[in-house]
């Protein structure tokens, strides 16, 4: 098409068919019947050795309950498959900007191990692959990577909308269970990092929402937990941040206002947007990340007053703390995980979320990375999480750190 999209038709009528390696999906108009979770389109991917993959649209639903189609892409390992289903391992992934095709299911090899944006073997805009996809196929599991809603699909991206991603990320492995072949079970474990950790975090406060399937535990690593307690400054700042580093999380904070926009449109963008912030905000839409943090950095590094408004609006800090996980208990075990070194999310937050978490019954273990930064503990600390993960499946109980932290309580 002349856009770059990508219109696909039904699977059930056509057979499979070579999916997307570019461009945008292009859902159905109404959507197909059937509650969300359900399995809209179906097409073969590029896969691992000995697995099959398929990059996939299925139904999902915004916090509000309103209807939205959602795609990504699925990873199964050949074979045989035990009775009662396969495992399922959920990736949620990290930030990869507000334009709608920052979606790494569109990209022409999607199921493949992570490499990360600043790689030289890496020729996109974004992180892509999954961390230890290869070590998760051989232990049997189905693999589902959500896109979120909004990225490869139309509509903006409630980017950091707690609820919305969470959606995204239990709808992924209610779809996993009707691919043919796949023997997708109940039985889950979510690992997400950065803006995947955030939402990995809600996907295990909001399990109910994606049942039959049951939630055993989630990985977060480096997430993004928090805005709220950092906007308020109710934490110390980041002790890791530098000019530059500021201006592109700030490049991100324009991401989040236009993201909670779109789900809240009574919050008004110019309360904390100025004339220069709002112009930045439409280019928001039309650039991935990395590329976007450029443009505030190049133009603004040492002025954010002149795009952003501060202090943020009280109207808007409530619904912003809305978006602060740890407010409510988790149905299954957490693992965190993250470095001192972080410029991006700062340890500060993580650690103040890991307190909240710890008023609740749920084991929660913490590892703090020294020297660890954003990027480097997604593959340094694989050995960690990938043993944390096989151990939910088999059903052992789960390592804690939460008498440490309620002997030292903070009021985060």
């Amino acid at each position: 098409m002349a856009d770059g999209s990508v219109a696909l038709a039904p699977a059930a009528s056509v057979g499979f068919r070579p999916g997307p390696t570019g461009g945008t999906y292009l859902p159905p108009s109404p959507l197909p019947p059937g509650r969300h979770g359900t399995l809209i389109w179906l097409r073969p991917a590029p896969a691992p050795p000995g697995a099959r993959a398929w990059r996939v649209l299925y139904k999902s639903t915004l916090w509000n309950g309103v209807p939205t189609a959602v795609s990504g892409f699925i990873v199964v390992p050949k074979g045989p498959a035990p009775a009662s289903g396969r495992p399922v391992l959920a990736w949620a992934h990290g930030t990869t900007g507000g334009a709608t095709w920052c979606s790494p299911s569109t990209i022409a090899n999607p199921a493949r191990n992570f490499v990360n944006y600043f790689s030289p073997q890496n020729s996109y805009e974004f992180d892509i692959g999954v961390p230890a996809l290869t070590t998760f196929l051989r232990e049997g599991y189905v693999v589902t990577a959500t896109d979120y809603q909004g990225l490869g699909t139309p509509g903006v991206h409630q980017y950091l909308v707690g609820s919305t991603e969470a959606r995204s990320v239990l709808d992924s492995v209610l779809a996993a269970r009707q691919v043919p072949g796949a023997h997708a079970g109940t039985r889950a474990v979510i690992l997400g990092w950065s803006q995947g950790g955030g939402s990995a975090i809600f996907a295990n406060q909001e399990a109910a929402y994606g049942a039959p399937v049951r939630v055993l535990g989630s990985v977060a690593l480096a997430p993004a937990a928090g805005v709220g307690v950092d906007l308020e400054m109710r934490v110390p700042p980041n002790p890791n941040a530098t000019p530059a580093s500021r201006a592109f999380t700030n490049s991100e904070l324009i991401n989040f206002y236009s993201g909670m926009h779109a789900a809240f449109p009574r919050l008004r963008l110019s309360r904390v947007l100025t004339p220069v912030g709002l112009e930045l905000l439409a280019g928001n839409g039309r650039m991935c990340s990395e590329k976007f943090g450029d443009v505030v950095i190049y133009n603004y590094v040492d002025d954010p007053a002149a795009y952003l408004k501060s202090p943020v609006p009280p109207e808007w800090l409530r619904k912003i703390n809305q978006q602060t996980a740890g407010n409510v208990p988790t149905t299954a075990p957490s693992l965190v995980i993250q470095g001192t070194k972080d410029t991006a999310i700062n340890p500060y937050a993580t650690t103040a979320y890991v307190y909240r978490a710890c008023r609740f019954s749920q084991p929660v273990k913490y590892t703090v990375v020294r020297g660890g930064t954003h990027t480097s503990i997604v593959t340094g600390s694989q050995h960690e999480y990938v043993a944390w993960i096989a151990s939910r499946f088999a059903g052992r109980r789960a390592p804690s750190s939460c008498r440490c932290f309620k002997i030292h309580r903070r009021r985060w």
